[in-house]
């Protein structure tokens, strides 16, 4: 083992008890040294022990190796290659420092460092090939998998136990209720009259500059870019997913959800998928207080503002929450409830204007659509459709069939528990 294992932490913590122990002591002059010596290789035998004696942490791989190219959106990229499975180790509990309860003369107020949960990995202009690996969170209390990037897509491979965000891991929706959108000063035009007033933003690559500027962003160079982020092929279980990336995708994907999947602030594409939802009530009341209006076997369309469904606030039981993404097109998807739930829906459109929603399977829902006055539907040719219009275009509803109590093992396949 290297010295360099030793950290700045504990040289730190070495210092203070060095210090504490030269004031408690009178040394002349050329004692001193030999007792600081001394000293400090009694704790270096302690600090290596530990270290020794520590069980080693497996990390998810990072450096993909190349393996190819690709090409999205026309344009070509690298392809790298997964080589190994990950299974995320429970973190450790916290525990007394023997360091710190020195240094604190034996108190017990010093605590060592807690392992971090889940994941981050960022992604620009790549296609990652997962090649069937797994990466499982089952250990860890759904932990967020942080899936950054732009122009990219990540395909074949199986994700089990983790809330995942797509693109834009930083993007906050807007809240209509009360007109605000966190992180984004461009919309508080009476506060600070000088700021540019662009409005709610979506989460495309003008966020960052949009969100707080003075000066025009077609004068600025991009610098982080959130655009374009897909997934395709995968097999996930899952608590929550969001996307948040504008031109994002995700198809040919088998879901379990437990809450919901979220497309935010995203012109988004979401086909040919299977969409089992374990979504409930829960604590949640009821959801009566939106003066719903059943409008045809598909739709039912409420006139008021929706409430904010951000950290897990919601209190619409959803499979697929489409907020604030106009032009998203769903298409060739199959939901399934695992369960009877009349309150629930497989689609809910919140300021979502010009959604496309064509040929897709809805299993267990009574009606599966819900808008609100700021959205609309269209049709295969990008007409607008009136709630009470919209009875067909390839859509079926199968009330009575449902899902059961199903999960997801590490191969990737839908099993009855």
């Amino acid at each position: 083992m290297q010295l360099g294992i030793i950290n700045m932490h504990r040289l730190e913590l070495i210092t203070i008890l060095v210090t504490k122990f030269m004031a408690r002591h009178q040394f002349n002059h050329q004692n001193k040294g030999l007792v600081i010596r001394k000293y400090m290789l009694i704790i270096l035998s302690f600090s290596l022990s530990s270290c020794y004696g520590k069980e080693e942490r497996i990390e998810m791989e990072w450096d993909f190796p190349n393996c190819g190219t690709s090409i999205i959106n026309n344009s070509k990229i690298d392809k790298i290659c997964a080589t190994q499975d990950f299974f995320a180790q429970a973190p450790r509990k916290r525990k007394k420092s023997w360091f710190g309860f020195l240094a604190a003369e034996g108190s017990s107020g010093y605590e060592g460092p807690k392992d971090q949960e889940g994941a981050i990995q960022e992604f620009d202009n790549k296609e990652l090939d997962l090649k069937k690996h797994i990466w499982d969170f089952s250990k860890q209390n759904s932990p967020e998998l942080r899936l950054r990037g732009h122009d990219s897509v990540i395909r074949n491979g199986i994700i089990l136990n983790t809330d995942i965000i797509l693109g834009y891991d930083y993007y906050s929706l807007p809240n209509f209720l009360i007109g605000e959108q966190r992180g984004n000063t461009g919309i508080e035009k009476t506060r600070n009259p000088e700021i540019l007033n662009y409005g709610f933003l979506y989460a495309d690559n003008y966020f960052e500059c949009k969100k707080a500027t003075y000066n025009k962003c077609e004068n600025k160079a991009i610098e982080n870019k959130f655009e374009n982020f897909s997934i395709e092929n995968l097999n996930i279980k899952s608590k929550e997913i969001s996307l948040y990336s504008w031109g994002g995708r995700i198809s040919n994907t088998k879901i379990i959800i437990e809450n919901y999947l979220i497309i935010g602030g995203s012109k988004a594409k979401i086909s040919s998928n299977l969409i089992i939802s374990k979504t409930s009530l829960e604590k949640i009341k009821s959801i009566l207080g939106l003066n719903k209006i059943n409008k045809s076997g598909l739709v039912d369309y409420s006139s008021l503002i929706f409430p904010f469904q951000e950290e897990n606030q919601t209190t619409i039981p959803s499979a697929l929450y489409v907020k604030f993404s106009p032009n998203t097109v769903i298409d060739g998807n199959t939901f399934s409830l695992t369960q009877k739930n009349d309150q629930a829906y497989a689609i809910v459109l919140d300021h979502s204007p010009r959604v496309r929603i064509t040929n897709n399977t809805f299993n267990g829902f009574k009606v599966p659509i819900l808008m609100d006055q700021w959205s609309s539907i269209v049709d295969e040719k990008g007409n607008e459709i009136k709630p009470e219009n919209f009875k067909g275009y390839g859509n079926v509803i199968n009330a009575n069939k449902f899902a059961g109590n199903v999960t997801m093992n590490r191969k990737g396949e839908i099993v009855l528990k």
